[in-house]
């Protein structure tokens, strides 16, 4: 009983771990971040390290995670 307890942990964890990877796909994939627009030219541009924009008119980052930085929006 206790190795099937065991075992289920691990898989909630394994599956926590791919739901965070999943929500943060559009920062790792170019071709799915938002388009750049008109006045907004930060919109889709890599964050920094640490996760911030480091543009005046964009203030968050988006997609952030290990492998990648995410992109900037507003």
């Amino acid at each position: 009983r206790f190795e099937m307890q065991r075992l289920l942990v691990y898989v909630v964890i394994i599956l926590i771990c791919t739901l965070n990877v999943m929500q943060s796909v559009n920062g790792c994939n170019t071709s799915l971040r938002p388009p750049r627009r008109q006045g907004h030219d930060c919109v889709g541009r890599e964050c920094r390290k640490g996760g911030t924009c480091g543009y005046a008119r964009c203030n968050r980052c988006e997609g952030s995670h290990a492998w990648c930085d995410g992109y900037c929006n507003l």
